[in-house]
């Protein structure tokens, strides 16, 4: 065995001692990514900063109140300045103004509605995250469970070699064997041996994502619980039976909010030419350099206040609104545009995986009867070898018939879990 392998091994065995005190069942595995997966937490501060856009534009609703102060020189002499009438050399304020929308065109209750379909966005867009999180779990759940599989039945395929060679030896010794049969035997023995090693290399990287996507320290001190044959999801089961034509995804309610925000848009741009009115109020000091210039006595007051009531009415911006709602429009029609393409992928691949988890399904059945026979075949070739009747080379391909089908029936258990996750991830409204 190579080095790095060797090394791979030892860290599998001394990993496992000690995350034997740690058993994670998948239920746990997701209670824990809910939990402390960084993406859910990002996607949930997205929900709660829509919810305080929400709040902060509630508060425009009430007067807006402010602190203005000024310091103005206006020097005038003969004919140069401005007109002292008006300018007063100069002027002094500071007064708290306040101002209050009477009628802003309906621009605050369509943006208020458009924060209400950003809410709910990110809500969708949670519970996205959330869906993907658990599938991604599932599937490194299912790599840990069947990579450890593998390890058992290489494992096994080495210890049948192992004997195997020590028999081909005996034999050889007595002249009942050839050289060759010696040297076939190693061949694939060490074959056997690379293929463990890699599967305990497949293990390994599988918890390190799994403890990634759970939130703990990248380690693999910890074992999952399980096998692939007691993992079963009745949702699933129920998907395969109803079989619906069209997909209702996480994705299309995202896509349609999309597209109702977007549709705001072009409302609020629309609404910028109407009129808007405004209440506007001030209280406190306002004078003239002028005033402040004569005795106490003759000057006139200081304080005061004043109202007044403010009209804006937009006359023309030479076309740009209607521009930009003509721009709005057209990525209005792109996100529907995508929209249907996105229905049509995800009815797509919906069927795809349904037809692949019923053909696996089926194919388990198939491979589960064959490894029987190729048990079979495997002891009773040993048997006739050894009696004379079979050749080596016979024995080493009944030992790989056996291994193929094996791993085969192990493959088709984890296809069926993944698919199983995916077609629940495909179909989750």
């Amino acid at each position: 065995m190579k080095a790095p392998l060797r090394y791979i091994l030892l860290l599998v065995i001394s990993v496992s001692s000690v995350g034997a005190q740690t058993v994670l069942t998948l239920d746990q595995c997701l209670v824990l990514a809910r939990e402390h997966n960084k993406q859910l937490r990002i996607a949930e501060n997205d929900v709660q900063t829509a919810a305080l856009s929400r709040s902060e534009l509630l508060t425009t609703r009430y007067p807006q109140v402010q602190f203005e102060g000024s310091a103005i020189y206006a020097p005038s002499s003969g004919h140069f300045g401005y007109d002292p009438v008006i300018s007063n050399s100069g002027q002094f304020s500071a007064q708290a103004v306040v101002r209050q929308s009477l009628y802003d065109a309906g621009i605050r209750n369509m943006r208020a509605d458009q924060i209400g379909v950003d809410i709910e966005l990110h809500n969708r867009q949670f519970r996205l995250t959330e869906r993907d999180i658990v599938f991604e779990v599932k599937q490194a759940y299912i790599e840990i469970l069947r990579s450890r599989a593998e390890i058992g039945l290489q494992t096994e395929s080495v210890s049948q070699l192992s004997e195997y060679l020590e028999r081909v030896k005996q034999l050889s010794g007595g002249g009942n064997a050839s050289y060759t049969d010696i040297l076939k035997t190693q061949v694939q023995l060490s074959g056997a041996e690379l293929s463990r090693d890699k599967a305990l290399e497949s293990f390994v990287t599988a918890k390190y994502t799994l403890a990634e996507l759970i939130g703990s320290s990248i380690d693999t001190t910890f074992e999952v619980a399980g096998s692939l044959d007691a993992i079963r999801d009745e949702s699933t089961d129920s998907f395969l039976a109803t079989a619906p034509d069209s997909v209702h995804s996480i994705e299309l309610s995202i896509a349609a909010l999309s597209i109702q925000r977007s549709e705001l848009d072009i409302e609020l741009t629309k609404h910028e030419l109407w009129p808007t009115i405004s209440m506007i109020g001030d209280a406190g000091l306002l004078t003239s350099r002028d005033n402040l210039r004569l005795p106490y006595s003759e000057r006139a007051g200081i304080f005061g206040y004043s109202l007044g009531v403010l009209v804006e009415v937009p006359l023309s911006n030479w076309g740009a609104t209607d521009l930009r709602v003509e721009q709005r429009q057209r990525a209005v029609s792109d996100l529907q545009f995508q929209s249907d393409l996105m229905q049509r992928s995800l009815n797509g691949e919906a069927k795809k995986t349904r037809l692949r988890l019923l053909n696996v399904r089926n194919r388990l059945g198939v491979l589960r009867t064959n490894r029987k026979s190729a048990e079979e075949n495997f002891l009773l070739t040993k048997s006739k070898y050894i009696g004379g009747g079979a050749l080596s080379l016979e024995v080493l391909s009944a030992q790989q018939l056996l291994t193929d089908i094996r791993l085969s029936e192990l493959q088709a258990l984890a296809d069926i879990q993944s698919l199983s996750s995916r077609l629940e991830q495909l179909l989750t409204p």
